[in-house]
């Protein structure tokens, strides 16, 4: 994505919104809110977006049983790195599960789920200037702050304690290279990979309804947050 701020439900409540999205305009940066998660984070040209979705067939999956599914394949994909699943206080969208190494959080993680199954979602950082969006999404929490009391335990963001993969890997690394070890793990555990049959599942008339029905409710929720008319 172009440099972009995705912000989680709970931040429809900093006392002062408007003034901290005007500092993410003067920024240049994208914003917008999502429908899962509870706080923002960026998504630029060096943050991969993944994605696994799972039908509830048999048994119902739980919160934690869902996360580590997303953590193993990480893992896998980066088994040099020793990934540790846990909490990392004063990273941006602090979380159980954020993915980390040394103490330094290198993604976070988000899920929605329904009676048919369930979607995890994490943001990858894997290269690209992380000091600096670290400080983009502190300086976004005091704008909407200000002096305010943070009584809904808004992150106190420092940006040192976030880092990317090709940092940790000590040599250059592309979103591109990334997406290719995780498919090379799906493959590996005989997971069919191909486009053809979502791409065909999508021009369905049924899907195309969904999308266009998701796709107003996003709409209403950016006017929402801007407080439009």
């Amino acid at each position: 994505m172009e440099d972009t701020l995705i912000l989680g439900l709970a931040d429809q409540r900093l006392p002062y919104l408007k003034d901290a999205l005007n500092f993410l305009e003067q920024q240049s940066y994208h914003y917008f809110i999502r429908n899962s998660g509870g706080l923002a984070v960026i998504s630029n040209a060096g943050i991969l977006n993944v994605s696994i979705f799972l039908p509830q067939v048999n048994t119902t999956m739980s919160i934690d049983e869902s996360y580590q599914e997303m953590t193993d394949l990480i893992n896998a994909a980066f088994p040099e790195l020793n990934l540790n699943a846990l909490e990392i206080d004063h990273s941006y969208c602090p979380g159980k599960f954020d993915l980390s190494v040394n103490g330094q959080k290198i993604g976070g993680m988000s899920q929605r789920r329904n009676q048919n199954g369930v979607v995890i979602m994490l943001y990858l950082s894997i290269t690209g200037n992380q000091p600096a969006r670290g400080e983009l999404v502190a300086n976004f929490y005091a704008h909407g702050l200000q002096t305010a009391e943070n009584k809904w335990n808004f992150p106190d963001v420092w940006p040192q304690t976030m880092t990317n993969i090709d940092d940790l890997l000590n040599q250059p690394l592309t979103v591109a290279a990334a997406k290719q070890r995780i498919l090379a793990v799906l493959k590996k555990q005989s997971i069919n990979i191909g486009t053809q049959a979502l791409q065909q599942s999508m021009q369905q008339p049924e899907f195309q309804t969904f999308l266009e029905y998701e796709t107003i409710q996003m709409q209403q929720r950016q006017t929402k947050l801007k407080g439009d008319d």
